[in-house]
């Protein structure tokens, strides 16, 4: 056996309004061959179109691409409010849930960027909510003579380790592909490679597949690489953990493995036991950031 692709696919672009953009990856559509991800949103926004929303039993991750012309708030209700820049990455462990809100740093900036969310195993649904967040430089860097560039958010590469760790092993590469290069996947993990702008073929175990930009290709593990070509300089990213073998129920803004973890949760939220967020536009902007209050 052999790390092998399993399937491609487009992503779907949708403007919403609001200043909102989204293409986003069909994880439902790929199925098992996604988990643990279950949702990429790479998405443009300008606005804060989203009030303050409950999470439970998953990661709720943004990742501030480089490109952006502007950073990203985030806030939840156990008192975090950050101010992540180009490059960043906010890794919100909703656990047994919290409240949750995000907009662009700055009024008139758009925020360029992905969310992904990370499904939990049944072990740490309901762990305490934490957020973990890396700043750009923290982030440890690869280069070959060939010009390939891969930053380490999450996980490792060539052994460079981020110093972001969360519950659950996972690996998010940020990768400008110049040549080419390979990569393993663990056995028993599923990787995902989204192109956000350029071409490249992506071969293992003797198929090969070509991606453009937007589009996705799933591989299952097996200790084996698999290989990157670029047919035309691209940004890419590689995402990757261990597919969950258990059932998934998905509703609103929780995700568990039973029905009566989701009402447990949604009794959780309406009796308040996941604390309260004020929204941004009631209250006052962090010293830093004093043009947020406008945004």
């Amino acid at each position: 056996m052999s790390t092998r692709i399993s399937r491609v696919v487009p992503a779907t672009t949708r403007t919403l309004g609001l200043g909102l953009s989204v293409s986003s990856v069909d994880c439902g559509a790929l199925g098992v061959a996604a988990s643990p991800i279950m949702l990429l949103d790479h998405f443009r926004i300008s606005t804060s179109p989203f009030q303050p929303h409950p999470h439970a039993g998953f990661a709720a991750v943004t990742y501030v691409l480089p490109d952006s012309d502007g950073g990203l708030r985030s806030r939840t209700s156990l008192g975090d409010d950050l101010v992540i820049g180009p490059g960043g990455i906010v890794w919100t462990q909703a656990g047994s849930g919290l409240i949750h809100e995000e907009a662009p740093s700055e009024a008139g900036r758009e925020l360029h960027g992905v969310q992904i969310f990370v499904n939990a195993s049944s072990s740490r649904k309901l762990t305490a909510p934490h957020v973990l967040h890396l700043e750009r430089d923290e982030a440890p860097e690869w280069r070959s003579a060939d010009g390939d560039h891969v930053r380490a958010i999450v996980g490792s590469f060539e052994g460079l380790s981020s110093p972001l760790v969360p519950v659950e092993p996972f690996r998010l590469l940020d990768v400008e592909l110049r040549r080419g290069f390979s990569f393993d996947v663990a056995a028993g993990d599923n990787a995902l490679v989204y192109v956000l702008h350029g071409e490249i073929l992506v071969r293992a175990e003797g198929d090969e597949r070509r991606l453009a930009e937007e589009q996705a290709v799933t591989l299952r593990g097996d200790d084996t690489p698999a290989a990157l070509e670029a047919l035309r300089p691209a940004r890419l990213l590689i995402l990757s953990g261990a597919e969950i073998h258990e059932q998934v129920v998905e509703q609103g803004p929780f995700i568990m493995n039973e029905q009566s973890q989701i009402d447990a949760a949604f009794a959780r939220y309406r009796a308040g036991e996941m604390g309260r967020l004020t929204p941004m536009a009631k209250i006052r902007a962090p010293s830093n950031e004093a043009s947020i209050e406008r945004a």
